[in-house]
């Protein structure tokens, strides 16, 4: 009796236990199955026992000594578990905003053009009226032509604001193209001219980039077929800004 384990002895209580269980005539109580699992040396042997022999009663925790990670996530809520992550989009950057307010409405054009185009304001308006010419069609015009430049100068020699040819140039009464004042008084009076003889907006213009020949011969070339809805595009923007 002394060379007894007490692994021994627990074995012996256990099935002791365990028998009148197995025979259906004790109803078995989780409570106590928990306290053996406690209070036995070797929890994890014990468990394994209990499982084989009694299959209704499944003890809930096994007790072991955890370790110090361990007892940390017990004990520490998971900052994370409730966080919800949203993928927002950053907002495109607003565009600076183009001089002067009579432009605030002219989201879809070029702010830099539009803000060397206000330089020439007073002129635009000047000659526009002088020849009878809408002014949003001569800053339109300006627009597409030389980007508000007045030192543009094209590969077929075209100058200035509006891109006078030389031959042009002079029949307008225009000594030099590069000066924007000259260039705009020009190019002002030779629209209102072709809009006088074509009697049509998109004629005067296709004659205005192509030269009237091409239009009398209807010969629409390629770059002449893009520039007219584009000048009409940007005039239509103008128009609805109130500009």
């Amino acid at each position: 009796m002394n060379k007894l384990t007490p692994l021994g002895l627990f074995l012996i209580f256990l099935f002791a236990a365990v028998i009148p269980l197995c025979a259906g005539e004790i109803p078995v109580d989780p409570m106590n199955t928990q306290t053996l699992i406690e209070r036995s040396f070797q929890p994890s042997l014990a468990y394994n026992i209990l499982l084989r022999s009694v299959s209704t009663a499944r003890p809930t925790t096994i007790p072991e000594t955890p370790s110090p990670q361990a007892s940390v996530s017990r004990i520490l809520p998971d900052p994370l578990k409730h966080v919800q992550i949203r993928i927002t989009h950053p907002e495109p950057p607003s565009r600076p905003s183009p001089a002067g307010p009579e432009y605030s409405k002219l989201s879809d054009l070029h702010p830099h053009v539009l803000s060397r185009l206000g330089k020439f304001d007073s002129h635009i308006e000047r000659y526009s009226q002088m020849n009878g010419v809408d002014p949003n069609l001569v800053r339109a015009l300006i627009y597409v032509e030389s980007s508000g430049n007045p030192d543009a100068v094209s590969s077929k020699g075209a100058q200035g604001l509006m891109q006078l040819m030389p031959g042009t140039a002079e029949d307008m009464g225009v000594s030099n193209p590069l000066d924007p004042v000259q260039n705009i008084f020009g190019g002002t009076r030779y629209i209102g001219d072709l809009i006088d003889r074509f009697g049509r907006l998109d004629l005067a213009l296709w004659a205005y980039n192509a030269g009237p020949q091409s239009v009398k011969r209807k010969r629409l070339p390629l770059e002449t077929k893009k520039f007219i809805p584009n000048v009409m595009r940007i005039k239509g923007i103008l128009d609805r800004s109130g500009s």
